[in-house]
């Protein structure tokens, strides 16, 4: 990375040209200014030209001063050509300054939103066009919060423009386009021509259209991606001899009837692992979709075959639940567990093992021919990359619910396994509780355990201030424990993991009654008697841990209570966010629903992917699952919809 962009690389950028492939978010007419004030109220920004007449400047505390040392805001008046005066309210020193060098009777260029205050025609913090903008097109550019400040992003896209030509090579080279094709596709000469166009238009109306070519390239970029990402070469060494024979043997090992999904999932992997071609495979199931014995099947049968098989998981909890479920399903086949306090051979058998492993056999010298990353939203691409070899088969296993539309952006094109099935029947009521209903929640929770079954009750945080304390893993432990006595355990993430592992033991062997917790339960964990959860302070959780939460709820089938408590008034978005889980219960059309609100853009991709793959083609360009979706289908990569 050059030494200059400094926070320009959080944008994704590794060198100054690159900030070219930005949008901007608006273009402002700073060509002819408006010398009669407008109709207020309308919601319009508006280019104004007003003379100065008065301005005063205030402290903190209301006291008037004639300097800028201790100002906090500023009241000013300006008159149009007609004389009629507006105020003009800034707040903040830095503002301050810059009303302080027009002198008064000065004519002041700037662009605002004018409203009414009290009856009174008012401009609320107002920018100050500088002379070197006026009679142009300006771009308005958008930084990320807390990172990168629209003003540098702007300074540092002026500093980049003498180098447009090698920004224009960027532009093709992350999109995989030859010149001869952009042109053909956008009707535009050379990239150059489309970069000057986007930074320094001469209308508006030019800004715009080089917006709406720079949003359809991001597709086309995306698009090229995906299939390039899919011409893969053959390496030697990759293809495991998988007996399907011995596979339909080991599926008819299954507790239950395995879904239609499962086994196309199944057949989908092997595929892959009797190729010549590397796997690098998702296998997104949503929750309570069977994606763990999905996955161990083919890892048994490659074992089977004499492949070298690893299956790392992100926490010693998911490691022990996972060997334990292996050795009860396939007895015949050595599984070892491997964790940094629990170190075995790793030559022989099949490795079920935190990231300890990938020290271990990089120690070693072992090279693994099927690694299957359980949960691979919790490990960074840097840590699966030093378990592979070039013929390593990968394959990444979430219960995150990744439609194929969203799998095309977060991805780059890998191909996916689906689940949507579930292979037991469960019957999840999801709820939505406020503090007056309080009193109803303890007696159900009561229920519920006189009843036989367990309650787990998760908090945002594990201790916190005077102001939240009372709703934090550690207070509310101590509260139950009051009433309901050794019944009661506690586990987050600060615990050491042997408490951790003994917790949910205990709760396995229904020894403890209710849990209260951190959401160190939200991935993977099963425990088969839990029929009530509590997600206290849920506005607090995303939309997907709430789901995964869910998740944990009656998982060898029937009724569970998922109840999403609210002990304090929310805002209104969050309100609307909560009630989406109370009416859906499909992780799918959640992620997708998420995604139609959000729309893709800016750094949607794993932050620690290469540069031109870590955003869109164009910092700043936001497209809708719509506009990829009709892209994949016109390259032929997913079905067109019926």
């Amino acid at each position: 990375m050059n030494e200059d962009i400094g926070r320009l690389s959080r944008l994704g950028f590794s060198t100054l040209p690159e900030c070219l492939l930005t949008v901007p978010k608006e273009f402002r007419d700073y060509h002819e200014p408006i010398e009669v004030l407008p109709l207020p109220n309308t919601g319009e920004f508006h280019y104004l030209a007003l003379t100065l007449v008065e301005r005063s400047i205030y402290t903190r505390e209301g006291k008037m001063i004639g300097e800028l040392k201790g100002a906090f805001r500023a009241v000013l008046r300006a008159a149009d050509a007609r004389g009629e005066r507006v105020q003009i309210n800034v707040i903040g020193k830095p503002a301050i300054e810059r009303w302080l060098q027009p002198e008064l009777g000065a004519v002041v260029n700037l662009y605002g939103q004018l409203n009414t205050f009290d009856g009174r025609l008012g401009l609320s913090n107002p920018t100050v066009v500088a002379d070197e903008q006026i009679g142009r097109v300006v771009p308005i550019y958008q930084g990320r919060t807390n990172q990168v400040s629209a003003e540098l992003l702007t300074e540092s896209i002026g500093r980049a423009l003498p180098q447009i030509n090698e920004a224009a090579c960027l532009l093709l080279e992350q999109a995989l386009m030859h010149e001869d094709d952009f042109a053909k596709f956008t009707g535009i000469a050379d990239p150059a021509t489309l970069l000057r166009t986007l930074h320094a238009p001469l209308s508006v109306r030019e800004g715009l259209e080089a917006i709406e070519v720079a949003k359809t390239l991001s597709v086309k970029a995306l698009v090229n991606k995906v299939i390039a990402n899919r011409s893969r070469p053959a390496v030697k060494g990759s293809l495991l001899r998988i007996d399907r024979d011995q596979v339909a043997d080991l599926i008819q090992r299954a507790p239950f009837d395995p879904t239609a999904d499962q086994l196309r999932a199944i057949d989908e992997i092997v595929a892959d692992c009797r190729s010549p071609f590397p796997m690098d495979r998702v296998l997104s199931g949503d929750v309570g979709t069977g994606k763990s014995f999905t996955f161990m099947v083919p890892a048994a049968a490659s074992h089977l075959a004499g492949a070298r098989v690893a299956i790392i998981a992100p926490s010693q909890i998911l490691v022990d639940q996972l060997a334990s479920e292996f050795s009860a399903l396939f007895f015949e086949i050595p599984i070892k567990k491997y964790t940094s306090k629990a170190k075995v051979d790793i030559s022989t058998g099949i490795i079920v093992g935190t990231t300890a492993v990938l020290t271990a056999a990089k120690k070693e010298g072992i090279v693994f021919d099927l690694v299957v990353a359980d949960e691979q939203h919790k490990f960074s691409v840097a840590q699966r990359k030093k378990l592979l070899a070039p013929h390593t088969n990968f394959l990444e296993a979430t219960a995150t619910a990744i439609p194929r539309t969203v799998a095309l952006v977060k991805l780059g094109g890998m191909p996916i396994s689906i689940l949507t099935q579930a292979p037991v029947k469960r019957e999840i009521v999801s709820r939505i509780i406020t503090l007056k209903a309080r009193e109803k929640l303890n007696d159900f929770v009561m229920e519920v355990i006189n009843g036989g079954g367990q309650a787990a009750f998760i908090y945002p945080v594990v201790n916190g201030d005077a102001d939240t304390s009372r709703h934090s893993v550690e207070a509310a432990y101590e509260r139950f424990r009051r009433v309901l006595g050794d019944s009661v355990a506690m586990i987050h993430g600060g615990l050491p993991e042997d408490v951790k592992t003994n917790t949910i033991r205990l709760m396995k062997e229904n020894k403890i009654k209710l849990l209260v917790a951190s959401t160190v339960i939200e991935v993977g964990v099963t425990i088969p008697n839990l029929r009530l959860l509590v997600a206290v302070n849920a506005e607090n959780f995303g939309v997907s841990q709430l789901h995964q939460l869910r998740g944990r709820l009656a998982r060898k089938g029937g009724a569970g209570y998922f109840i999403m408590y609210l002990p304090e008034p929310i805002q209104q978005s969050a309100s609307d966010r909560l009630r989406l889980l109370s009416t859906c219960s499909d992780g799918f059309r959640l992620a997708e629903m998420d995604a139609d609100v959000r729309g893709f853009g800016n750094l949607d991709i794993d932050g620690d992917r290469q540069s031109g793959s870590a955003r869109m083609l164009f910092w700043g360009i936001t497209l809708g699952r719509s506009e990829i979706e009709q892209g994949a289908i016109d390259a032929g990569l997913i079905p067109a919809k019926e």
